[in-house]
């Protein structure tokens, strides 16, 4: 009485009468998808960013400890020839690093000490150099090259000396590699992660919802 009969006849599938549990099984997996999608696309995007910073904070301690070894040098500076000796000084400490730029210019512009001249430093890091550190970071392309610099103004004990602008930028280039690398696999792990979650969702949900609809034909 409840139920249906034997003699009562199940409902018959045509085309223009689809499966529902199918149907329901769909949207459900669609739903559950596309929710899986857009978290995993978060994470995918905090981890790409996080690894940014990562480079980021590095490169800004290396600048900071070189333009601080700078500074050192040009604390040292008291007399005409120590000026004189000071290009060599700064050659000693930073020739050995070709993925470091260093410029060390006066009030006028005029070049004291110059490596890496194809890095083609932007006027705006030498024209508004910062006062104290840590510097503030700014990054640019040049021939095809990422880099990423920082400028500070420092003075010297020699009197009548002026200020010297100490611009310093680190080769990221590797960096910009990596972290392009890494988005395009984290892009592929999400795409297939998405695709596989949505096959188990419909599978789940399809076996889950055969399993009630028969019970809930029977009441």
């Amino acid at each position: 009485m409840g139920g249906l009969s034997p003699q009562t006849p199940r409902p018959h599938l045509t085309l223009n009468n689809p499966d529902p549990t199918a149907a329901a099984a769909t949207r459900l997996a669609l739903q559950l998808t596309a929710a899986c999608g857009v978290l995993l696309a978060l994470l995918a995007a905090v981890g790409v960013l996080a690894l940014q910073l990562h480079f980021e904070s590095r490169d800004r301690d290396q600048l900071h400890a070189h333009l601080s070894a700078a500074r050192a040098l040009l604390a040292s500076v008291d007399s005409a020839g120590a000026l004189t000796v000071l290009p060599a000084r700064l050659q000693a400490s930073f020739g050995d690093e070709p993925e470091l730029a260093v410029r060390v210019q006066g009030a006028l512009d005029q070049p004291l000490y110059e490596q890496g001249a194809q890095v083609g430093m932007p006027a705006r890091l030498l024209s508004h150099p910062s006062a104290a550190q840590p510097a503030p970071l700014l990054t640019w392309r040049q021939d095809g090259r990422a880099w990423r610099g920082s400028a500070v103004v420092m003075r010297m004990p020699l009197p009548g000396a002026a200020p010297l602008t100490v611009a310093m930028a680190l080769d990221i280039q590797p960096h910009e590699g990596f972290v392009r690398s890494f988005r395009w696999v984290v892009t592929g792990y999400v795409l297939l992660m998405t695709l596989a979650f949505g096959l188990l969702a419909r599978w789940a949900a399809r076996r889950a919802l055969a399993r009630v609809a028969p019970t809930a034909l029977d009441i």
